[in-house]
């Protein structure tokens, strides 16, 4: 894979940011979703059930620290999704490779630009910028050989519930361990953030909540 140009001032614009808190309930906070659905006041939501399985992948030589590529699969039934996405912890610049980053998968993929807005224990905001594209399929027969991806050989079962805007989903992770997930999809402005912080974020932490620095991938790769 080609190497990657240095970080510049202007960064690449994103197409939107997901602001996410995640928490183990055995250090407090609710246990249900039922009961987060609840305690945020949401309507009753539709309900989806997959398993969840990530890939290590080669990664771009040359690259920023702080960058990492990351593959993810997920099926339910007969019928699978994969993800592939570079991560940073800086802006992508919008010139050179990455003002015309296409995504590696074989067949058609729907590609996007994003923020990922998470939330510490205390309460802080981190960013993180991500390079990501989605295409119906397998991993195995998406990405070509050169990524050499394989299975970190353990899955997590996940139950969805959408609730409005909002999405609500447990984990059951390698481990056996349970994970909630709050989000909720917006634009990377201060508005947009204060919006989350005040309708999921300050409320669930008044019950409990010890937000998780540990992102999904990093929950689910853990065998």
């Amino acid at each position: 894979m080609a190497a990657w140009p240095l970080l510049a001032h202007a960064a690449l614009a994103a197409d939107g940011a997901e602001f996410a808190i995640r928490w183990d309930p055995a250090d407090g906070g609710p246990r249900s979703i039922d009961e987060v659905a609840a305690m945020l006041n949401l309507p009753q939501g539709k309900h989806k059930s997959f398993v969840v399985r990530y890939f290590s992948v080669a990664q771009p030589v040359g690259a920023a620290a702080g960058t990492r590529a990351i593959a993810r699969e997920r099926t339910s039934g007969h019928a699978a999704e994969s993800t592939y996405k570079l991560r940073s912890t800086a802006p992508f610049p919008s010139n050179g490779e990455f003002a015309s980053w296409r995504c590696p998968f074989k067949h058609e993929a729907r590609q996007k630009s994003e923020v990922d807005v998470g939330w510490t224990a205390d309460g802080v905001a981190q960013k993180r910028y991500s390079l990501s594209c989605d295409a119906d399929g397998f991993i195995k027969t998406l990405l070509p050989a050169q990524y050499e991806a394989k299975s970190f050989g353990c899955n997590s079962q996940v139950l969805r519930v959408q609730a409005g805007d909002i999405k609500i989903e447990r984990w059951s992770l390698p481990s056996g361990e349970p994970t909630f997930e709050v989000s909720w999809k917006g634009q990377d402005t201060a508005a947009d953030l204060e919006s989350f912080a005040g309708r999921v974020v300050r409320p669930l932490m008044a019950r409990g909540v010890k937000a998780l620095r540990e992102s999904k991938t990093e929950l689910g790769s853990s065998c």
